[in-house]
């Protein structure tokens, strides 16, 4: 079971790096052709998108992971309600734009907000095609849709920006992948265990599900609102050009957890669901996992904090410098996001849904205690610094319930591999940091060369360590 697990992370891992660099890429280009303001009009908005889309799943792709038997009447009993909450959630979406009007004061959002309303309809109709691609851990197929999406989803975009649609290009990125993906998955799930789903009679199908569906929905909307806060608030007394610098800066601490952590969740709920019932065999697996996590984040955070100043002015520009010390400040937290984010996947492995919820619940309130104490600030780089702080927080919180009411284990054995990997990916980062430090003044000041070298640093620091860290990590 530990390979099969450990196999289905790698293609995860491989299909998600693919899928992120083909966006990191797009995002970079994005940067570069629009505005500060366009970005935080497009942010402002987003924060409401992801809203929506959440609702739309009301937790319905891990429920039907959760479950051993689940047949063809059910999938399309279910394939139909998505259809009629995406239609709901779509018109609705539109009628809400016009409450965003008023909340924000200075765009009128009925441009851009039917264009999103028809991204939501085709988001929702895609939950249960893609879950059967998960079920089945085709994480490779997956990456291949996704980067043909993006890919189309991009070429769509430039050729709207050339013919001067403004932000109106940026937004069709949403519809264009929504609907590609869509049609996509739809025409590879024929080829799953689920089935190629199909719009059927039998909704009340819906009720086999209904109670680990809202647990999980109700700690995504707990999530969501704890996760984007600051956005929304920072939109509203801040300003656009302010949130479209702090949601970059965002996006750029999120791309190394995409990576890693969010790479790998999807594969941990559908390997794991099978040891259900050996629960000192799932404690193992998440204590060696979050051990590995945390040494691979301790490396990636030091490198970006490190070159901040190179990152942000090589891919987006000089209009973007204002990114640089909120990037600095959200390196930190990678590591405790990345151990934390795998916290779902266990306590939906464990059938715990409840406990996730409670959890999620706290960490909404510490969340939005420090987001609105950064906001009265009025001070970017204060609001990041009391993210810090309650991510610090939430992941003490988080572990003390999941062992003492999931797992009813020790956490002593997960606490030692956290210091394990702490010690270990010290002496890598320090060698790095003193070779930086030296060598900097020798260093040529062109960015692209600068971060080049820096990258041979870190690799050959990682390097003189990488047997000792192999044998005592992933042995």
């Amino acid at each position: 079971m530990n390979n099969l697990l450990y196999s289905a992370i790698k293609k995860s891992l491989l299909g998600r790096f693919s899928t992120y660099i083909i966006q990191f890429l797009s995002l970079a280009i994005y940067a570069r052709i629009f505005t500060p303001e366009q970005f935080g009009i497009l942010a402002s908005i987003q924060v409401f998108v992801v809203f929506f889309q959440m609702i739309a799943e009301i937790g319905i792709g891990p429920a039907i992971i959760n479950e051993e038997k689940f047949n063809s009447k059910q999938r399309d009993g279910i394939f139909t309600i998505t259809l009629i909450l995406g239609i709901l959630l779509g018109v609705g979406f539109y009628i809400f734009s016009y409450a965003l009007n008023s909340f924000y004061g200075d765009y009128e959002y009925q441009s851009i907000a039917v264009i999103i309303g028809a991204s939501i309809i085709f988001y929702t109709l895609n939950i249960v095609p893609t879950t059967a691609f998960n079920k089945d851990a085709e994480f490779i197929k997956i990456a291949k849709i996704n980067i043909l999406s993006e890919i189309l989803s991009f070429i769509a975009v430039y050729i709207l920006y050339l013919l001067n649609f403004g932000i109106i290009a940026l937004v069709f990125r949403g519809l264009v992948q929504s609907i590609l993906s869509f049609l996509f998955f739809l025409k590879g799930s024929k080829n799953t265990t689920l089935g190629r789903p199909m719009f059927g009679k039998e909704v009340f199908h819906i009720k086999k599900i209904a109670r680990f569906a809202s647990y999980q929905f109700g700690f995504n909307v707990i999530n969501y609102f704890s996760r984007n806060l600051d956005n929304i608030l920072i939109g509203k007394y801040l300003g656009m050009v302010s949130l479209g610098i702090y949601d970059k800066a965002y996006q750029l601490m999120r791309y190394p957890l995409l990576i890693t952590t969010f790479a790998m969740t999807p594969a941990i709920q559908p390997i794991l669901t099978k040891l259900r019932n050996d629960v000192d065999k799932i404690v193992e697996e998440h204590n060696k996992l979050t051990m590995r996590l945390l040494l691979i984040s301790l490396l990636i955070s030091s490198f970006l904090y490190v070159n901040s100043n190179n990152i942000v002015l090589l891919l987006f520009g000089q209009q973007w410098e204002a990114v640089i010390p909120l990037l600095k400040i959200f390196s930190l937290m990678i590591p405790i996001q990345a151990v934390l984010s795998t916290s779902g996947s266990f306590y939906q492995v464990m059938n715990k849904p409840k406990l996730l919820f409670i959890s999620g619940s706290l960490s909404a309130l510490v969340n939005v205690i420090a987001i609105v104490i950064g906001i009265y600030s009025r001070n970017l780089e204060v609001i990041a610094c009391a993210l810090f702080i309650s991510f610090s927080i939430n992941f003490i919180q988080c572990y003390t319930i999941m062992f003492k009411f999931s797992f009813i284990r020790s956490p002593i054995s997960f606490i030692y591999g956290l210091f394990k990997a702490s010690v270990l990916s010290f002496f890598p980062i320090f060698l790095y940091v003193m070779l930086n430090q030296y060598l900097d003044k020798y260093v040529p000041q062109e960015l692209l060369l600068n971060l080049s070298i820096n990258v041979i640093l870190a690799v050959f620091s990682l390097a003189i360590f990488y047997k000792v860290i192999k044998d005592i990590c992933f042995k």
